[in-house]
């Protein structure tokens, strides 16, 4: 159970709505695709903006409040079960995707876009985020990178780091970082992106990314030869 103390800090600072203890909410975003461990959540959390994500984990720091970050819930590793009365924090509702830069290969996007949402926008561009999973279609970018996901064209294109310039990260004290912003080149000291990239939300939360992009590749014709060329 959740505080009263905390209910009234998150009612006064950010609004009642943001959290819902719907039996279907607590079962759904409670757990990953393990299916293992039975999920027990005291409340999930539905922030709309990077501030209320701020808010939300400085006021759980000050009441003791453990967090679940929660993207698509689309694991296999149980990264995302809650099932010590947590609070899980899904982005569903932080899901905007940004204008396409064509002069420089990049888009701004929120933790919770989903991964094939991502892609069908970048395409109208003639471009794509090279990354890509079995679960794009409900998977999140902010999932995708706290796991560093690899997914079906990691031999041509690497892991989801390579693809990933800039990031907006929370703190569980609030304080919110920006780190690299969408720069192709920065030498100046400790890269802290490539350190949340694959931390597995355990760092802080990744309320938005600037995404590298690349051209969508060209379908390429094969030609078989005919058993009849075979022979011949």
């Amino acid at each position: 159970m959740l505080s009263a103390a905390f209910l009234e800090a998150v009612k006064a600072s950010i609004g009642a709505d943001i959290i819902d203890t719907s039996p279907e909410i607590l079962e759904s975003h409670g757990q990953d695709w393990t299916r293992v461990y039975k999920p027990d959540p005291a409340a999930v959390a539905f922030p709309r903006s990077t501030q209320e994500v701020s808010t939300l984990l400085r006021l759980c720091s000050e009441h003791n409040l453990a967090v679940v970050p929660s993207g698509g819930r689309t694991g296999l590793a149980a990264g995302a079960v809650a099932t010590q009365g947590e609070l899980v924090v899904s982005l569903d509702k932080m899901n905007r995707i940004g204008e396409v830069s064509k002069l420089s290969r990049t888009v701004r996007v929120q933790g919770g876009a989903i991964t094939a949402a991502v892609h069908e926008h970048c395409e109208k561009e003639g471009l794509t985020w090279p990354v890509n999973f079995a679960s794009a279609g409900s998977s999140q970018i902010g999932g995708n990178i706290a796991t560093n996901a690899g997914g079906v064209r990691v031999v041509r294109y690497g892991l989801t780091r390579q693809w990933v310039l800039g990031l907006e990260v929370v703190l569980m004290s609030g304080e919110v970082l920006e780190l690299n912003g969408d720069l192709e080149k920065n030498n100046t000291g400790i890269d802290l992106r490539q350190l949340f990239i694959g931390s597995e939300g355990t760092l802080g939360i990744v309320t938005e990314a600037t995404l590298q992009l690349a051209p969508v590749p060209q379908a390429t014709a094969v030609a078989f030869l005919g058993a009849e060329n075979l022979s011949a």
